[in-house]
């Protein structure tokens, strides 16, 4: 409680101090030209010859961008490149999301030119833009957040009686739909967002149990209009992924559904948690979550994938089961709007401290085999109690992408957390490293012959069933130098075109990481797991990080890298095909 009230006297006396002489945010100032009736919105390659006008605003997605003539009012382009000729005059502004600028001397621009290098992820809801992250806190800068008003004040109140949407793909789930109603009263106090959703999973066998039925239940309440806190409270009964940090859900469903590979374990939650969300400054955001929630093991099951049907799916670890209470604090700074500060500028943070605490079943232990009759091998059969277990874990993704001249760009991603106090943690909160999204030198989920196991820290021997992530903490840095290919990659006739639509890249690429386990005894470790473990508080020595280097080209929406383990000669050249950036 003391913790809670801490909080909230913070968030109300820091919230109103938002600084007021930056400009306008980039996203919300283009989704709200995007969203204007006057504009001429177009999706796709877009073109404007020498010698044509448009007269107004120009707002297009996707693209590529090509202007020659004239535009008299402002240009956004989102998740698209943009490309100006000599003959090309923009009267207003030029705002580019998502993409690069290519500019030939002689192009005018009358007014202010913005660009954002990160991928806009949103949705057209009845034809109007709406950005992924504005669509429940609106915690974006403080004109973000009056943008919003005014976007809420347009739409007024809705309610969806029937509302249908997916999750991600999986080998737990197969396609997890939700359907149910959505509702959203706005008054003059601020808005009230009621969603009340049924889980329908599709993997087989489908049966009317909770394997293939749960919910999702929030209610959100938002006291101000123009500034002020986000009160929660949700319930559910879920199938949640034990780490989502090395490849995004889209990426992971087209593996899964696609090439029967699924990268992540998973675990049932069933419970509630309230939320107070807030913010300090124009930068900083704040959400303090208390709940309690069952845990669960779930098993791999049915779903349909197009390649290796009647092969057998990688088995769902087994996790830690019964009742934990969690309190979690999240935290995410964005700086990339900031444009007089170069070296703080241009970070976007997400990262948490949770503390865990419950009477906790654990996974089977691998236990030795203590005899062998007439040629059985016999194990002993202990039934498992519930252990009191208090844990504290953090962990922080931060990301940073730097032009270093008008299409060069250099990109760098820091990951790191793990445990910081209590108990050993939970399987449901251990990691990994070593595959895609991560040291992509390396395959997922397997160590090179002879050397210690610095990816799942002992998961991946025999001794573990499904071959879980087992490390208590990890580290990564990655660094990515990408620049735009100068060759034309469309042909075209007199009425046809045909290539791709993004502008690819190519890219160099390095990364460096590993996980580890404390060097205190943790319980039903075997010598394979403890040859992973640091006695150190801080990083283990960087030599006994695994470094890869790559190369690729990015076509936009998908990418083709070669990526080779220099710190291991023996390991073979990875081929990967990768879903949008790397990072």
């Amino acid at each position: 409680m003391h913790v809670g009230r801490l909080l909230l006297s913070l968030l109300l006396c820091v919230a109103p101090l938002a600084a007021q002489d930056r400009p306008a945010s980039t996203i919300w100032t283009a989704v709200n030209l995007y969203n204007a009736s006057s504009t001429t919105r177009a999706t796709g390659a877009y073109r404007l010859e020498s010698g044509a006008r448009v007269s107004g605003d120009v707002a297009v997605l996707i693209g590529p961008v090509e202007i020659a003539g004239e535009i008299a009012g402002t240009l956004v382009a989102i998740n698209a490149n943009v490309q100006l000729a000599p003959t090309a005059v923009i009267r207003g502004d030029l705002l580019i999301l998502g993409g690069t600028l290519t500019r030939a001397e002689g192009a005018a621009v009358g007014g202010e030119i913005r660009a954002q290098s990160e991928v806009v992820r949103y949705e057209i809801d009845d034809g109007r833009l709406v950005p992924d992250e504005g669509r429940w806190s609106d915690w974006g800068p403080k004109r973000m957040r009056e943008r919003s008003e005014r976007l809420s004040r347009a739409t007024t109140s809705y309610t969806d009686l029937v509302h249908f949407s997916a999750g991600s793909y999986n080998r737990v789930e197969g396609l997890p739909i939700t359907v149910g109603p959505r509702l959203r009263r706005t008054t003059n106090w601020g808005r009230v967002d009621l969603d009340a959703f049924g889980v329908v999973r599709t993997a087989g066998p489908v049966e009317w149990d909770r394997g293939t039925l749960g919910h999702d239940a929030h209610l959100a309440v938002r006291l101000g209009r123009e500034a002020g806190l986000t009160l929660g409270l949700r319930a559910f009964d879920l199938i949640a992924p034990v780490e989502v940090w090395q490849v995004s859900d889209q990426e992971n469903g087209l593996g899964t559904f696609v090439a029967h590979r699924d990268l992540r374990d998973y675990y049932g939650r069933h419970g509630m948690a309230g939320s107070i969300g807030g913010r300090i400054g124009e930068e900083v955001s704040l959400d303090l979550l208390v709940g309690s929630e069952r845990w669960g093991r779930v098993e791999a099951r049915d779903p349909i994938t197009l390649n290796r049907a009647r092969e057998p799916w990688r088995p769902n670890p087994f996790m830690h089961t019964g009742i934990v209470d969690l309190t979690t604090l999240r935290l995410r700074i964005d700086t990339r709007e900031r444009m007089k500060a170069p070296w703080l500028g241009g970070w976007y943070v997400q990262g948490e401290i949770e503390s865990g605490r419950g009477d906790l079943i654990g996974p089977p232990p691998p236990w030795p085999t203590i005899a062998e009759q007439d040629g059985a091998r016999l194990s002993p059969l202990i039934a498992p109690q519930p252990i009191p277990t208090r844990y504290q874990r953090a962990f922080i993704d931060a990301r940073r992408r730097t032009r270093l001249s008008p299409e060069t760009e250099l990109s760098v991603r820091l990951v790191a957390g793990g445990w910081i106090g209590g108990d050993p943690l939970p399987m449901q909160r251990r990691l990994s490293i070593g595959g895609p999204g991560a040291v992509e030198g390396y395959d997922f989920r397997r160590v090179p012959t002879g050397e210690a196991d610095v990816f799942t820290c002992g998961g991946v021997t025999d001794e573990w069933f499904g071959g879980p992530a087992m490390c208590e903490r990890m580290a990564l840095a990655q660094v990515e130098l990408r620049q735009p290919i100068g060759f034309d990659w469309k042909f075209a006739g007199d009425d046809w075109r045909i290539g791709v639509n993004d502008r690819p890249s190519w890219v160099l690429f390095a990364d460096a990481g590993r996980g580890w386990n404390r060097s205190v005894e943790v319980p039903f470790l075997s010598p394979a797991t403890n040859a992973a473990t640091y006695a150190g508080s801080w990083l283990p020595p960087i030599s006994s990080f695994r470094t890869t280097l790559g190369a690729g080209i990015d076509f936009g929406s998908f990418g083709l890298y070669a990526a080779k383990a220099v710190s291991s000669g023996d390991e073979p050249m990875n081929l990967l095909l990768r879903a949008g950036r790397r990072f």
